[in-house]
């Protein structure tokens, strides 16, 4: 991990980029419409196949001084993330994805926030989504309960809605966490977990990015649903530096975990694969699985299959 030194840059805004070159520069010029000069720009390439090097390396011969370009070998955006941590310099991280946009002002914002809250480690905010047809919606984030633990319950039962791409981190964080790199899809949910039983948060009600909406996000793939299945919780659970009152929550979030990705598919119309995992959420906890939606829709599955 790159040591920190004092007089450094205050913002590492880190993009994991993988085949959105359409979209890179919304995202590049959102940041550089920011004020000051205490930020860098990271762009990591996960081994895109279309021009995302030739747009990159544009906008580096520009900003030489403030935007860097890294290629890596495809291996997901926990990889890429992970990868611009360790090339940062910032002492406090910000991800934006290839495909969204920093809202505007935020920076000016942001500086007079952690000027005074320094024992903050994540500071989560709210967003703006905009969906496939340009209608915007502002996206408030939902109040953070006390104490670590309602938290950490909160966020895994769905009881808290927090956006993965609002946030900005201390980088100490990173000295105790980092994305789970074998997961594809869904992996800030085990690095979302863990922040909220582990660090000190914030909640500033001020939008922090701008989310464009798309039909083909890997949170609606099926492929990736089945692949991934357990693993997420498998990611969250197995965390040695977890407190110990965590594992109390493991039977209801696998279950959940389960009847999330057996929605999925019997929507997806693979009803057959989607019995498997609501016959392991029935194991896990039948008070959840014998809950009317979900039992017409595995009436439906046993009938079909």
């Amino acid at each position: 991990m790159t040591t920190v030194d004092k007089g450094q840059l205050i913002f590492s805004i880190i993009i994991p980029a993988y085949n959105y070159a359409h979209t890179l520069d919304r995202a590049i010029d959102s940041i550089l419409g920011q004020s000051g000069d205490d930020y860098e720009i990271l762009i990591i390439d996960d081994g895109s196949t279309d021009h995302t090097s030739k747009i990159s390396d544009g906008y580096c011969q520009k900003f030489p001084k403030k935007i860097k370009y890294y290629l890596q070998d495809n291996q997901g955006p926990a990889a890429a993330r992970n990868y611009g941590v360790e090339f940062s310099v910032g002492k406090y991280i910000f991800f934006l994805d290839a495909d969204d946009e920093m809202a505007p002002s935020l920076l000016d914002f942001l500086r007079k926030r952690i000027l005074y809250r320094t024992d903050i480690d994540v500071f989560f905010g709210d967003h703006i989504s905009v969906a496939s047809d340009g209608i915007a919606a502002y996206r408030a984030t939902s109040p953070l309960p006390q104490t670590h633990e309602k938290r950490f319950s909160a966020y895994i039962l769905k009881k808290l809605h927090l956006s993965h791409c609002a946030k900005l981190l201390h980088r100490r964080v990173f000295e105790g966490v980092s994305y789970p790199i074998e997961l594809r899809s869904s992996e800030d949910i085990p690095f979302m977990a863990q922040l909220l039983a582990l660090y000190k948060c914030e909640l500033v009600s001020v939008p922090m990015a701008i989310v464009h909406k798309h039909e083909d996000s890997l949170r609606h793939n099926t492929a990736y649903a089945m692949e991934v299945g357990e693993r997420v919780a498998d990611h969250i659970f197995s965390f040695a530096a977890l407190p110990d009152w965590t594992a109390k929550y493991e039977k209801t979030y696998r279950a959940r975990r389960c009847l999330s990705i057996f929605r999925t598919l019997y929507l997806s119309d693979q009803k057959k694969e989607a019995l498997i995992f609501y016959k392991r959420a029935l194991f896990l906890s039948p008070f959840l699985a014998l809950r009317p939606g979900y039992i017409k829709k595995a009436i439906g599955g046993w009938f079909c299959g």
